[in-house]
């Protein structure tokens, strides 16, 4: 079941009663009854299932239904959407694009002069979500909704930091606008740009009230956009707390229509957060309710990174002069776990050669001015921060606090390092003089701002 609502009473000459309308005449043309009308308007997008509209008095916890409508039918419930493109390794040569339709018959992308690429077609089921007989499950019960099926295709034979031009779909269902697209820099070159943030969500694009709204992601996107304009965005990270669909599946679709100016345009690469995939009794680190059911299968299917396998949620991927190393604080981080191995083994590897910058970037943080166990984990840090001083971790990027913080170059809770300003007033450090990572908190993106301690 998808719920979005408005009030009546937005429409401000409804309590007033400045528009009338005549319900009942009499014989001689007379109105006898006449009521109060309002109009209000809500932002649809196609997610293939009929929709009917309800009116409604009572309050959201007591609803008496006064009318409903017939359903309405979308005229086109197959049609191919939400087209957007992540890097699958460092050469910059092959691109991965994903997208929706209704219909489960492969589909094609075609791009450059004439090439095409046929999708591959996946999707998921009640029976994939978790469930427990102790806390609810909206994935699994009443948030569920049919995700329709996921295409996607390896776009091949690409250069970096090139544009090209592609469109997806099929005759049978239609076809996406033609889109522009511009392949990132590749693993070893000199400049890279890029956007970073975590805990972005969606927000309705009408005035209707939905289960979970992040009312600051409308006006981060269009800020994006409009860099994304001005050529100065080589790619795009999101580190964590993607969609808070949060076992309410439909949202997924609103947050893929929001992304879809930026993520079909440039690559945009995630990694997973407490609200993908925590949930009592499925393997996750953190035991809280925080996906509602989902563990982390909706956001694998729409977000598929370069990783080992499923539910291994942890990869690496150079870009330009970077090498970032992407894990997941939800899954086992502990020593000898699967990906702490992984990730000792990743940053060694390391070319410093050709990539001088190391970035690591996961969702729950390992410094905050915000302390207690739902925020910053001290047995993480204990753990898998002498790994980030040992390889000389540049820079560490976080989400998870929904705001911006920044540490000086420290470890142990202890500064080793402040910068200075350069002849700009920026604080800038010398690493070629390294003396420990510096950490970024950027989960500012959407939810609402969390006000900074006294202290």
């Amino acid at each position: 079941m998808v719920e979005s609502a408005k009030y009546v009473s937005s429409d401000p000459t409804y309590l007033s009663c400045e528009k009338k309308d005549c319900r009942k005449y009499n014989k001689n043309g007379k109105c006898e009854i006449r009521t109060c009308s309002a109009s209000v308007i809500f932002h649809v997008i196609n997610i293939r299932t009929d929709i009917e509209f309800v009116f409604f008095a009572g309050g959201f916890h007591t609803p008496c239904v006064l009318k409903t409508t017939l359903p309405f039918k979308f005229s086109n419930p197959n049609a191919p959407l939400y087209g957007h493109l992540s890097s699958i390794d460092s050469s910059a040569t092959s691109m991965r694009l994903t997208w929706i339709s209704g219909d489960k018959k492969p589909q094609q992308v075609i791009y450059g002069n004439g090439k095409s690429q046929i999708s591959q077609v996946t999707t998921f089921s009640q029976d994939d979500m978790c469930g427990s007989t102790f806390i609810p499950s909206p994935a699994q019960d009443f948030g569920w909704h049919d995700p329709g099926y996921v295409h996607t295709a390896i776009i091949t034979g690409l250069q970096p930091s090139t544009i090209f031009n592609y469109k997806y779909g099929s005759d049978a269902v239609g076809w996406s606008d033609e889109i522009e697209f511009r392949t990132p820099p590749t693993g070893g070159s000199d400049e890279l740009k890029f956007l970073v943030f975590g805990d972005m969500g969606k927000a309705p694009l009408d005035a209707a009230i939905e289960h979970y709204i992040q009312p600051g992601s409308l006006s981060v996107v269009k800020a994006m956009v409009e860099e994304m304009r001005n050529g100065s965005v080589d790619s795009i990270f999101h580190i964590g707390d993607i969609s808070y669909a949060t076992g309410f599946l439909v949202e997924w679709e609103y947050f893929l229509h929001l992304i879809t100016p930026l993520a079909s345009k440039v690559s945009y690469m995630t990694a997973i957060g407490n609200h993908e995939r925590d949930y009592a009794g499925s393997g996750s680190r953190y035991v809280t309710p925080d996906s509602g059911g989902e563990c982390g299968v909706p956001y694998e299917t729409y977000f598929p990174m370069p990783t080992a396998a499923k539910d291994k949620p942890w990869y690496a991927i150079e870009q330009a002069s970077v090498h970032f190393t992407v894990i997941s604080t939800e899954h086992d981080w502990t020593q000898n776990s699967e990906q702490y191995k992984w990730m000792i083994k990743d940053m060694e590897s390391v070319d410093r050669s050709k990539t001088p910058w190391l970035i690591f970037a996961g969702h729950r943080p390992m410094y905050s001015s915000y302390n207690g166990l739902i925020t910053v984990d001290a047995t993480f840090r204990k753990v898998v921060e002498p790994v980030l001083l040992a390889n000389k971790v540049d820079l560490v990027l976080f989400g998870h606090v929904h705001n911006y913080e920044r540490t000086c170059s420290i470890f142990k809770s202890e500064c080793w390092a402040m910068p200075r300003k350069d002849e700009n007033g920026t604080d800038t450090y010398d690493n070629g003089n390294y003396k420990a990572p510096v950490h970024a908190i950027v989960g500012m993106a959407g939810y609402s701002l969390e006000k900074f301690p006294s202290f």
